[in-house]
């Protein structure tokens, strides 16, 4: 017989798993407590026993995306594959789940007010999780974080428009080339 924080465990990651789905599915603003619950086989009433409103709600489903996103990044992987790895978590259903609640946030001030700690973590794991990338021996610099931000938001653009117009070849050329372009900073001598 499960225990009650086994039984309060597992209905509170049914809720951030049908979240996620949701708002996946629907965007944000058509994510409802009624289609969570429905998905997660919760009632109503256990969701507010567990999350005192909606956007408690999500934001802890942001939370555990942005945690989710940067628990491994593989070791030993050449440049080009650390970029093919970036680029499979940056298209990740999490990950478009992610930007969602962001883009959200610029117009709903409370959402910003309540996620802006999940995206400060966001941003500390990413840039920790990455270093791994710079040559051994070699301190990960100021000037590493700022490429990983230009690849980043070049991948999030990318994934915007492969979920429309998807073109394989394209992508795996550009990525090619960004590889090129990077390599002299995380390869190179110190």
């Amino acid at each position: 017989m499960p225990t009650q924080l086994e039984r309060r465990t597992a209905t509170v990651t049914r809720l951030l798993d049908a979240t996620e789905v949701v708002v996946h599915e629907r965007g944000y603003a058509d994510t409802t407590v009624a289609a969570i619950c429905a998905r997660a086989g919760v009632s109503q009433g256990g969701l507010f026993r567990h999350f005192p409103h909606r956007r408690a709600l999500l934001v802890a489903t942001a939370a555990r995306v942005a945690e989710r996103q940067t628990d491994h990044v593989p070791d030993g992987l050449s440049l080009l594959d650390a970029l093919r790895h970036l680029r499979g978590l940056v298209r990740s259903r999490p990950n478009q789940v992610w930007h969602e609640l962001v883009r959200a946030a610029r117009t709903d001030a409370e959402l910003r007010a309540d996620l802006a700690p999940a995206l400060r973590d966001y941003h500390r794991r990413t840039g920790s999780a990455v270093a791994a990338l710079a040559p051994t021996g070699r301190p990960w610099t100021a000037t590493h974080q700022a490429a990983l931000r230009l690849v980043v938001n070049y991948l999030d653009g990318e994934a915007a428009v492969a979920h429309v117009l998807p073109d394989p070849d394209r992508d795996e050329a550009t990525l090619r080339a960004l590889a090129d372009l990077l390599r002299p900073l995380f390869e190179e001598n110190p």
